[in-house]
């Protein structure tokens, strides 16, 4: 299956595509001379209707780049492959699921009464929940406790316990699991769980564990009691649909305890695999009213991967315990067109721009960002705001390290300050501004994340923990380098991302 898996990969066929039109050419040229001038009108036709079908798309401009370029240049190869991938859409049919799930698990989330307390409370900040509600259909609450992890490995031994604690049922959604001392340590407590009658959900992409588990896996976890499900399953068969991954990390025990962030389920996120050195990850817990939030969001992917809508009604806690903290905590679920009509993900970030005054920090792994959120970072150091991103010293993808580095130069050009993660990889999604508003999720700054994946994350508002994530981002400064003016890229890391620049959007 893995075979399979890469001699239908996009690559593969893109490479068959190109050397199919070269044939194409050479064997017009040679056999049919006489008639090469049809062959070329035919091409000019075809590429000028894939050219202006693709100008009329209702998208991210940037994303046109890449197609205009191959069907201009390449008016079979392009146009061919254009209409094999270029569709990012979620089908039909997981539009209509997704529709029905959202009907459903609508009276399960909280009033339009609980949403004015969270506005007011934020005050002049409540755009920022507004928007949230509107475009991911999820709201603020308050009166949760909140915990930040600064590392993967800490955040474990709270799931391990939080996971030994269940009674009634255990949600799970990854993007990665791999066989390993984290993984394994999961699934002996699940499957124990599931024999002691705890109902056991389980999603997981189905191409985020390509190279790390049987095809049929989730059928050994059904037989070990497990309702496990693959996300948008891979099939030997060309679609771009294969995009649109669930890049979520949720777990939810009882209704009263939640966890999410950066983590997947290997050991490199609790460094027991130090292959690309520290491993620097983040994630939160939460307990309280908003675990219902997190609930929502994995019954949202589980009826996509499942194609059926369960009973809600045993997995939303009626009666969520009320915390002392002080704080709001805004959960929302980011994804492909049409399921979620906005880049919920870009724009939040932007948003909390527009209201920083004094500081903005954030880390990502990949930096390869379209124009409107490179804008946003610039002139929030134009206008003064510290603004400073973390990317990773030692890549985990050489292609897409070159294109991170290659975004240094506008951003530091317009003052914002870039640091490179020197211990190591750093996989962690989250910001700061002002000391007073985070974001803690899965969520990368890059093409994929920002616009073809099912993603999730947490904002929070003037909640205690924001003092551990601003603890942590001090930390991180320390041990990471400043990129100046004596950071040079050479000359062939230039030509290599310049190249690179052109099919950006689709990395």
């Amino acid at each position: 299956m893995k075979f399979l898996r890469i001699i239908f990969s996009k690559w593969s066929i893109s490479a068959i595509l190109f050397l199919v039109q070269v044939a194409a050419v050479a064997l017009v040229i040679i056999l049919l001379n006489q008639y090469f001038y049809i062959f070329q009108i035919v091409s000019m036709v075809v590429g000028l209707i894939v050219f202006f079908t693709l100008i009329n798309r209702q998208e991210n401009p940037e994303y046109k780049i890449p197609w205009l370029f191959l069907i201009l240049f390449l008016p079979i190869f392009g146009s061919l492959f254009y209409l094999m991938f270029s569709q990012t859409k979620a089908s039909k049919q997981t539009k209509r699921m997704f529709a029905e799930a959202s009907d459903k698990l609508a009276p399960y989330i909280q009033g339009n009464e609980d949403l004015q307390k969270v506005y007011d409370y934020m005050g002049d900040d409540a755009g920022i929940a507004r928007y949230l509600k509107e475009t991911s259909f999820l709201g603020g609450t308050m009166g949760n406790e909140i915990k930040y992890y600064p590392v993967g490995e800490k955040m474990w031994v709270d799931m391990l316990e939080a996971l030994e604690s269940a009674k009634e049922f255990i949600l799970m959604e990854y993007f990665i699991v791999d066989p390993g001392h984290m993984w394994d340590s999961i699934h002996e407590i699940l499957v124990r769980k599931a024999k002691e009658g705890v109902k056991v959900h389980f999603v997981y992409d189905d191409v985020g564990t390509v190279t790390m588990l049987p095809s049929s896996y989730y059928k050994k976890l059904r037989a070990e009691g497990i309702d496990a499900h693959k996300f948008n399953p891979f099939t030997p068969v060309v679609s771009a649909v294969v995009d649109n991954r669930s890049h979520r990390k949720i777990t939810v025990v009882d209704g009263k305890v939640a966890f999410t962030g950066g983590i997947n389920l290997g050991d490199e996120y609790i460094n027991e695999n130090k292959r690309l050195g520290h491993w620097k990850d983040t994630g939160i817990r939460v307990k309280g009213r908003a675990v219902n939030t997190f609930t929502a969001l994995f019954f949202a992917d589980f009826i996509i991967a499942k194609r059926v809508v369960p009973d809600f009604e045993p997995y939303f806690n009626k009666n969520p315990e009320v915390y002392e903290q002080e704080g709001v905590i805004m959960p929302f679920g980011d994804g492909p067109r049409p399921l979620y009509d906005q880049q919920i993900g870009e724009e939040n970030f932007i948003n909390i721009l527009g209201r920083a005054k004094r500081y903005f920090y954030i880390t990502t792994p990949y930096l390869i960002i379209d124009h409107h959120l490179t804008m946003a970072l610039c002139d929030a150091a134009r206008r003064g705001v510290d603004v400073r991103v973390v990317t990773p010293h030692i890549p985990d993808k050489k292609a897409v390290f070159c294109m991170t580095r290659s975004s240094y130069k506008q951003l530091r050009k317009a003052g914002v300050k870039v640091y490179e993660y020197t211990p190591g990889f750093v996989h962690a999604k989250m910001l700061i501004s002002d000391g007073d508003i985070g974001f803690v999720g899965t969520i990368n700054l890059d093409f994929r994340s920002l616009t073809h994946h099912f993603e999730c994350g947490a904002v929070l508002y003037k909640h205690p923990c924001l003092k551990d994530i601003g603890e942590d981002f001090a930390h991180i400064f320390e041990v990471s380098e400043l990129i100046d003016d004596n950071w040079k890229l050479s000359t062939g890391a230039k030509i290599v991302n310049g190249l690179l620049a052109v099919f950006r959007a689709l990395f």
